[in-house]
Parts: C-alpha cells; structure tokens; sequence
C-alpha cells in the first residue's frame, strides 16, 4: 500500500552537506524506491509572502532574505503566536513558476515541498521556555513523519519516528559540542511521546535502550544505506587518476586519506602525530574537511605542518570540501582511507571507502567495528603508536592492500540501498503499511 512519508529538510537545507544530510537523502531515495511518496518540511528563513507565486520565488533563493535581527523577533513572535493557538502549520510550496525539473532536482525530487520560516530554531527555543515538543499541523498529514534529528517537533496525525545516530555527546562528553543537558531532556521526551525510534548501528542501539531504559520494542536499528551512483562508483582507474593528478596534484595510489569534520571525535591530531612518526616516504597526509566545532589543538598542528616538506618527504595537504563526484575520485585513489575516530554511530566515510574499493585504517570503537567488520585494519584510537604502525604497514604491504580492498566492497554491500530498502519496507510493515 502506497504511503505518504516526509522528512524533515534541518540539514538537507546545508549547501555542504553533513552525515545526517547524507543519512536523510538515502532515506528519501530508500522510501521512493519501495514506493511511497515524499515530502520535506524545511525551515528556511525566508519571508512567508501572502502572494503564492512570490513565496514560492523567495523559497528558491540562496540566501537569507530576513536579517538575523528581524528573524529574532519573528522567532519570539511565532512562539507567542504558537502557544495562543496551539498549532504550527507550515505552508506549502507549490512549483507554478520554478522550473520544476531545477526544483526536483535541488529538492531531492519530492512530490511535497512545505517550509514555515527558521521553524527548528523556534522548536528548540520553544523546548527550552516550556520543556515540550511544538504541535504541527498539516491538511494533508503523511502516514510517517522522519526526524532525522533530534527535533521537539511532533506532527499531527503522523506516525512521528525519530533518528537517534548516536549517544557521543553523552558517552563521550567533551569531543562533541551542543548543549548536552537540553539534548539528554529532548531524547527522554522522545521517548515518551514518539512513535519509535530508529538508529544506525546495533552499538548505537544497544547505548540508546542502556542509557534511557528504553524498550527494546521501541527502537530498532536499520543502518544507514552507503549509496554511489554507479558511474562513479565504477569510474575507471584512469579516469580517477586523472581527476586526482590534474586536480589536486595527487599521484593515483600514493596519499592517505582523511575526510570528514575536524572536532575532537575525529581524533585529527594523534593521525598527523601518527603519520609524522610513521614509515611511509613520499606519501602525503590529505586531509579534506573545513573548520568545526572546538579543535584547536589539531587545527593549530595542521596549520604549522600543512603544505610544508616535512622529515621523511612526508607532506600534509588540506584541501576544502569538494564536490561528491571529485571525492569519490580522491576516495578511489587513495592508498587507505585513515579513519581513527574516537566514536561514531556509524562512520560513514569507513562504509563509504569500503563500498568505493579503498583500504580502511579506522578505530577500534564499537560501532566502527561493527560496520567494518574484518574488512579494514582496526587500532586503538587513543594509542599513537598502534595507529603509526598500521600506517606504515598499509604503505609498505601490497598484499595488505589488495586483502581490504578485495572485502570491503563484500563488507559495505550489507549497508547498500538495496538492503538498506528491505529493511525500511519491514519496518514500515510493523505499522500496517
């Protein structure tokens, strides 16, 4: 029976896209493949115009059409608004003017585009004021409401899941910013009002029913689905070696490779201390990533070693995000993928490397070795010396490499679109659908 399932547009709106961007993408992709239709509920901050031909334009634009002064009051306003009516309702967008093959296209290809302006600041603020979850309302509710944060948003006449993908912040306090308690808080009363929730490794599963006592009926683990469009995932060694030679300088086979958020969980400084002190000459350190929350000690390492001639002709590189199809191409040309993360739900770029046919380094952290299985070489993460030797073993062993190379591809196939399809369509036959 064909269903109506949205998910929420928080970090789909993110023109860089984050883990939970790409968790929420598969997800729409996974629900149109067992065909359902989809939606997304964004809040963007953006004028809600009386005119549906000008709301519909502002919604498409790039930038913020509010300033961040007037978006305050009208956050206050709202929540003012909200608490004498009791409902929210957001508005939808209806493709009349937009080319509907440019909207589709940067919306994810939904059939229900709906937004009501900053609406996940305003359910945070809301939260904190009056420590419950906001009412929305829609005229044409969806059977199933995805959260695939941990939003204070409950939709009326929806069966409302909500993404939990791991407890770091509570198990691993300082290598993650936010506001813990408030989160801790949100998670209890998802519990109480939710209609389930769904995780992304059986270690973050398992974290979720210990920490907060949950049922275990009520939470139920579907992984995440590590999806490629063929043509890249199958793009000839020529063609990447190209791609990383004439675009970033890098010689095909012959860098290791970080990628991903540089916080304290992602362990950054013991990989540079780590690669400074292994044996691997003339094999650069390429670390694609920007700025993010509270690293100072690994953003100022990497600033006094990158683009330097280091001991050992060991260079670092840092390159800014880049488009998915030229990382699938510096993914594809690396030597290894080195992932020594203190603590995931369930490290993407260690499935994402597997599935693309690059040899993994990664931590000993549960999660990641539940996803990794013996299809990449596993170290303490907090244990530099074992890292460092895994490094110079990955740079020295040719019969390592094509070992993790020949399994992860086998490894990453249990999370690919097609599983991770089945296992969404069991779950939604729980609720009768």
């Amino acid at each position: 029976m064909s269903s109506k399932c949205f998910v929420d547009g928080l970090n789909l709106a993110n023109p860089q896209g984050t883990g939970i961007a790409s968790y929420a993408r598969s997800l729409l992709k996974a629900i149109r493949g067992i065909g359902h239709e989809t939606g997304i509920i964004y809040g963007r901050n953006v004028s809600n115009s009386s005119n549906p031909a000008l709301r519909e334009i502002l919604f498409f634009r790039d930038e913020l059409v509010i300033s961040p002064k007037k978006a305050i009051l009208s956050d206050i306003k709202d929540i003012i608004r909200y608490k004498k009516s009791g409902k929210i309702q957001p508005y939808r967008i209806d493709l009349n003017i937009v080319d509907k093959l440019y909207a589709k296209n940067i919306n994810n290809n939904v059939e229900y585009i709906y937004n009501y302006r900053n609406i996940f600041t305003i359910s945070k603020k809301n939260y904190k004021t009056f420590h419950n979850f906001l009412n929305m309302v829609l005229d044409d509710a969806p059977q199933f409401m995805h959260w695939t944060h941990l939003i204070p948003i409950k939709l009326k006449n929806s069966i409302n899941i909500y993404t939990i993908h791991d407890l770091v912040p509570f198990t691993h306090p300082n290598t993650v910013g936010g506001n813990h308690l408030l989160n801790w808080n949100i998670i209890a009363d998802i519990l109480k009002n939710g209609d389930h929730i769904l995780t992304v490794s059986e270690a973050s599963r398992r974290d979720i029913i210990r920490l907060f006592n949950a049922p275990e009926s009520q939470v139920t683990n579907l992984y995440q689905a590590v999806d490629f469009e063929e043509a890249l995932k199958n793009r000839p060694a020529h063609l990447v070696e190209r791609d990383v030679n004439g675009l970033f300088g890098l010689e095909y086979g012959h860098y290791f490779l970080f990628y991903g958020a540089i916080e304290p969980k992602k362990n950054v400084k013991r990989l540079i201390e780590a690669y400074m002190a292994a044996d691997c000459p003339d094999y650069p350190l390429v670390i694609v990533s920007s700025r993010s929350w509270s690293a100072e000690e690994d953003h100022a390492l990497l600033e006094q070693l990158k683009g330097r001639e280091l001991p050992g002709k060991k260079k670092i590189i840092q390159l800014d995000y880049m488009s998915r199809s030229q990382l699938v191409s510096v993914v594809k040309g690396a030597r290894a993928l080195v992932f020594p993360s203190i603590a995931e739900g369930f490290g993407l770029p260690v499935a994402e490397a597997m599935c693309l046919g690059t040899a993994v380094i990664s931590s000993t952290h549960p999660a990641i070795q539940e996803i990794a299985g013996d299809a990449a070489l596993l170290v303490d993460p907090y244990d530099v010396d074992a890292l460092s030797e895994a490094i110079s073993a990955i740079a020295e062993d040719d019969n390592l490499v094509k070992t993790l190379q020949q399994r992860g591809p086998v490894q990453a196939e249990k999370f690919s679109m097609e599983n991770y399809k089945k296992r969404l369509k069991d779950f939604y036959k729980k609720f009768g659908f």
